[in-house]
């Protein structure tokens, strides 16, 4: 009886694996949310990092600590200020210097992930998408030592018909230098080819040679796309094969793909949760519905102007008495707001922080306020009742996004509920209070939409 039991168990365990990789493969394949395109937009399936066919999900916790969130949020807001520094002091200089830009490694543990395909025959790779990086890179073979472990084969250059590499003498060996704000070079060892380096944060990086190849879409391929090649790493990125960019800049995948595509100059996408599906496409989209304000950029970054943050209809002071950077427009009724899809918390300076955790304070129920963590709060013993109060974000053009409870809390595993906020220097916007909303980010006429509307 007991062996009988335990061959039921493992073939039963079998039989829900096999199920659970026929449905994976159908989320990626086209039974769900597929990548399709159109003669209107390119589409990419996209996952949350813990949904349970992300290549990255963690196998034994479905949350991360507030700390790390935290954590990881201020390494996004200390990128963005570099990068913002950097521009200007090229600005004043002829100097060229190197930067950390994008995620940072523990970043790699964070994120939404889509597949794409490259080279002649394809081989399908699970990248990041980052809203705020201007370069797109894969792990390539032969490596040797340098590649970490990813899910799904590495590329392999050989094995490609349409692999080429980018020579030193080519104009996109200086756009590689622009993208990863650090100087590309040329090794004899790889006969004049151009060779790209990428910092993050930590200091981790990225380096091979700067290379093109076909890329596929679903059904559709573009050939000479161009791409970082790389073969060695410092530091550690998850499972990705990659990460591919959405920032403006020439060689991003938005970029590129807007070029190659004929298509429109917008990128619309829905944010699933760890439980849903959603995409990101590049192209038209459906208007309807959506509200509108104006998106500015700065250098590769996209941002907008907060006018305004109301609680229950009382208005927040959006200054923050000269401690932000400038780029914050602490000095003026309006602020930038950046956006930044590979941050899951927002930032608001220190003061107005403190400000929004007040208000809140004021006017919750049934939580008590913990002063150890700024903006935390825990369930009040005994009480019945809960409530938190009503946020929305105003925007210029009149635009308003409502963050409802799951939008402005974050909520720990203990019970904890915590604002999806945490102080810094200036004004930004992560990904959480975009999650399962119907966003378009649309370069061609300078505007952001959105939906209030909330779908699962």
């Amino acid at each position: 009886m007991k062996i009988l039991f335990v061959l039921i168990v493992v073939v039963l365990h079998a039989f829900l694996g096999a199920s659970q990789a026929d449905d994976c493969s159908g989320i990626w394949n086209g039974d769900q949310q597929l990548n399709r395109s159109s003669s209107v937009a390119i589409r990419l399936t996209l996952l949350h990092h813990q949904h349970p066919c992300s290549p990255i999900r963690h196998p034994t916790r479905t949350d991360l600590p507030l700390t790390w969130h935290r954590s990881r949020t201020l390494d996004r807001e200390r990128m963005l200020a570099s990068r913002l520094f950097f521009r200007r002091r090229r600005r004043a200089s002829a100097t060229n210097v190197s930067v950390p830009v994008t995620i940072d490694a523990a970043g790699a543990s964070y994120g939404f992930v889509a597949q794409i395909g490259l080279g002649t025959p394809p081989t399908m790779q699970s990248v990041l998408i980052d809203s705020a990086a201007s370069f797109s890179w894969v792990q390539c073979k032969p490596c040797g030592d340098g590649c970490y472990e990813q899910d799904g084969p590495l590329m392999d250059v050989l094995a490609s018909t349409t692999y080429r590499r980018v020579p030193c003498s080519s104009p996109l060996c200086l756009s590689a230098s622009a993208a990863t704000m650090a100087h590309t070079d040329c090794s004899p060892g790889y006969n004049g080819a151009c060779l790209y380096r990428i910092t993050y944060m930590d200091r981790s990086a990225s380096k091979g040679c700067l290379s093109t190849d076909t890329l596929t879409v679903g059904e559709e391929s573009f050939p000479e796309f161009v791409f970082g090649c790389s073969r060695r790493h410092e530091g550690a990125f998850g499972r990705y094969a990659g990460i591919f960019g959405f920032a403006i800049g020439r060689l991003s995948f938005f970029s590129q793909v807007v070029e190659k595509a004929h298509q429109y100059r917008a990128f619309s996408y829905y944010l699933p949760s760890p439980s849903s599906v959603g995409y990101i496409q590049v192209g038209r989209y459906d208007e309807g519905g959506l509200s509108f304000t104006p998106m500015l950029t700065a250098g590769h970054d996209y941002y907008l102007i907060l006018t305004g943050i109301t609680v229950d209809g009382c208005s927040l002071d959006l200054a923050d008495d000269g401690q932000g950077q400038p780029s914050s427009a602490a000095t003026t009724d309006d602020a930038h707001l950046y956006l930044d899809l590979g941050s899951a918390l927002s930032i608001l300076p220190r003061r107005v922080h403190a400000r929004l955790s007040d208000a809140v304070a004021e006017r919750m129920r049934g939580y008590d306020r913990v002063r150890s963590w700024p903006g935390c709060f825990d369930p009040a013993y005994l009480s019945t009742e809960r409530a938190v109060p009503a946020v929305e974000m105003h925007l210029k053009g009149g635009a308003r996004l409502v963050l409802d409870e799951d939008k402005l809390m974050y909520k720990r595993p203990d019970g904890r509920q915590c604002l999806g906020f945490v102080p810094g220097s200036f004004f930004l916007l992560g990904s959480m209070q975009l999650q399962m909303i119907y966003v378009a980010q649309d370069v061609e006429r300078s505007r952001m939409g959105f939906s209030n509307e909330q779908y699962e």
